[in-house]
């Protein structure tokens, strides 16, 4: 816990609060009947603001390499997910709705940009809390899997995408996690000083929203 506060600069905590703010406001948006579908709307943009947070907390750190791996991690989720949608390999069978904007072959471009940002988000938190580089990828793997489980209900109630199956295919969640780890393989090379705290932030508000968001549609 030291070792979080003491990663807090002024301008981190500022980025914290504002992460907070905005998915309290996102939460309420979503458990209030009348504004649902229009904070649906902004999905897009709610992840584009979490990523954009996260930039703000590492810029510092950031060279030609890590602009040129986090192209690599955009291209990467996004042929996935394009190969995923057209034949069913490596997910299952599924379909992308039109919450996440524009599509090209089936498949939104902004997907690829949840992939860089979840990528980014949990290989910070695990690069605080593991000395060993190696292990930094086991870890953020199995985080972005933990967040797949959390996000699947979501995605499937705001119409993000649906599955021909009735339950989330197994596969999936093996391919999420094998995805994940070779993405935070390529991320060994990279050095961050900064930026953990601020990840650990946007992840955990994000999945918390997930929780709530969840347990509103099943129990409600």
């Amino acid at each position: 816990m030291k070792k979080l506060l003491k990663n807090i600069t002024v301008t981190n905590a500022r980025l914290i609060r504002t992460v907070i703010s905005v998915y309290i406001i996102g939460v309420l948006g979503f458990l209030i009947p009348y504004t649902r579908d229009f904070f649906v709307d902004l999905t897009v943009l709610n992840l584009l603001f979490s990523l954009v947070v996260l930039f703000l907390a590492v810029w510092k750190d950031l060279n030609w390499r890590h602009i040129f791996i986090f192209v690599l991690v955009y291209v990467l989720g996004y042929g996935i997910e394009v190969v995923g949608v057209n034949t069913g390999w490596p997910f299952g069978n599924y379909a992308y709705g039109d919450v996440l904007g524009v599509k090209v072959f089936e498949t939104p471009l902004f997907i690829g940009v949840n992939w860089l940002l979840l990528v980014l988000a949990t290989n910070l938190i695990a690069r605080q809390r593991i000395e060993n580089k190696w292990l930094v990828p086991v870890a953020a793997a199995t985080m972005m899997l933990i967040f797949d489980i959390a996000l699947e209900p979501f995605a499937i109630y705001t119409g993000m995408w649906t599955w021909e199956a009735i339950i989330v295919p197994f596969n999936n969640y093996v391919a999420w996690w094998i995805i994940a780890f070779v993405m935070h393989v390529l991320f060994v090379p990279l050095k961050f000083t900064r930026g953990y705290t601020v990840a650990a932030a946007v992840f955990l508000a994000q999945i918390i929203f997930f929780i709530i968001v969840n347990l509103k549609n099943y129990l409600i």
